[in-house]
């Protein structure tokens, strides 16, 4: 039977609101198709895929042989999805070019993470991959010097961001009244204990005549996963770029699996390998096998984060779902270690720069911030 015939539109029968399971099912199985994975399905109405598309983030990575078997009003709307993303990518690399070219012209040497940089890394096409903002890793006694080229661009603290930042506050968001934002890290993650020592492995891409440091596969691949879990691994993008990454023939397996052991990320991973097993296929490598750590944690995180890509669930939803105490838990017993998990639950606790927007204390009274947080968790 001809694919165009196997794509037929699903049943008006079937639902397609955002909370009903059958309808994400078919979201996500017509998606994973059209990336050139799992089998032929029928296709759910399109402005209904087309949402899915673009809330995880995929458009730039559907096989366009694929795309050209849908009906071609479908396959117009779809391919629509693939070009706003490409262009998207385009916007964000030409950005990130001209601020690299002003803070290596001042000595600095900053990493970018995730964003262009990734695209090019993992996908090897800048267009596979969009974003709202750039994302940049650089050591916090260098910050002054790259703030005062960053404000010489034009960009601005964003005023909701308190200053100094709080503790737990990983990132500094940058705004731009014509340019993509700037999300300015001092650590990779916000888990202050992970993924800290010793200075991360990197390597140069080619981001169209440009040179941008970033993250070394062997780096790259316990910062993404554990990136992803922080956000119950939601978005089929974050996923993707992991397996894509898994895929490259010159990946040194085994370094990685010794890099995924020393930042403590095995029950991260156990989950991240479950996931990508599931919907992609993927053949796991022995000496990755060797060291995730299957506990109750990563099948409970595989649960919530599938439910999560099928319903298209913001981070806030995926906290609703889960409940504070049991969001909390899984976290906690997702870390390999006693002290990282004492870690986790102290950083739960500290205080946020969302904890200052929501309550703006005085300074003699910044002390009752930890109080401030937990009062937001438990509203949460």
């Amino acid at each position: 039977m001809p694919t165009s015939h196997v794509l037929a539109v699903v049943s008006a029968a079937e639902p397609c609101g955002h909370s009903t399971t059958p309808c994400g099912n078919s979201l996500m199985q017509a998606t994973l198709w059209l990336m050139g994975f799992a089998p032929a399905a029928g296709t759910p109405a399109m402005p209904a895929l087309c949402r899915f598309v673009r809330h995880h983030g995929v458009g730039g990575l559907l096989r366009a042989d694929r795309v050209k078997t849908l009906a071609a009003a479908d396959a117009a709307a779809v391919l629509a999805e693939r070009r706003h993303i490409a262009l998207r990518g385009l916007v964000l690399g030409g950005a990130l070019k001209r601020v690299l070219a002003e803070l290596t012209a001042r000595g600095l040497q900053p990493l970018a993470l995730k964003g262009p940089a990734l695209a090019v890394q993992a996908h090897g096409d800048l267009g596979a991959r969009g974003g709202v903002d750039l994302d940049l890793y650089l050591g916090t006694a260098h910050w002054p010097e790259a703030l005062d080229v960053l404000q010489g661009l034009g960009y601005r603290r964003a005023p909701e961001q308190p200053w100094p930042l709080p503790a737990a506050t990983h990132e500094l968001v940058l705004t731009h009244p014509q340019q993509p934002r700037i999300e300015l890290h001092r650590r990779l993650l916000r888990h202050q204990h992970l993924l800290r020592t010793p200075a991360p492995i990197t390597e140069v891409v080619d981001l169209q005549g440009t040179e941008v440091t970033c993250l070394a596969p062997a780096c790259a691949l316990p910062y993404l996963i554990a990136h992803a879990n922080q956000h119950c691994f939601r978005r089929l993008i974050w996923l993707v770029d992991i397996y894509a990454l898994l895929q490259q023939a010159d990946l040194d397996v085994q370094q990685l699996a010794a890099e995924i052991q020393r930042t403590g990320t095995c029950a991260m991973l156990d989950t991240c390998l479950t996931l990508l097993t599931r919907l992609f296929g993927l053949q796991v490598p022995a000496p990755l096998q060797q060291v995730r750590r299957p506990c109750r944690a990563s099948r409970q995180m595989v649960d919530v984060a599938l439910q999560a890509i099928r319903e298209s669930l913001s981070d806030d939803q995926v906290a609703m779902r889960q409940g504070l105490f049991a969001r909390v838990r899984t976290d906690i017993a997702l870390q390999d270690t006693l002290p990282a998990r004492w870690q986790a639950l102290l950083d739960w606790l500290s205080p946020t720069a969302k904890d200052s927007q929501w309550l703006a204390l005085p300074r003699p009274l910044a002390f009752l911030y930890p109080l401030v947080r937990v009062s937001r968790l438990l509203l949460r």
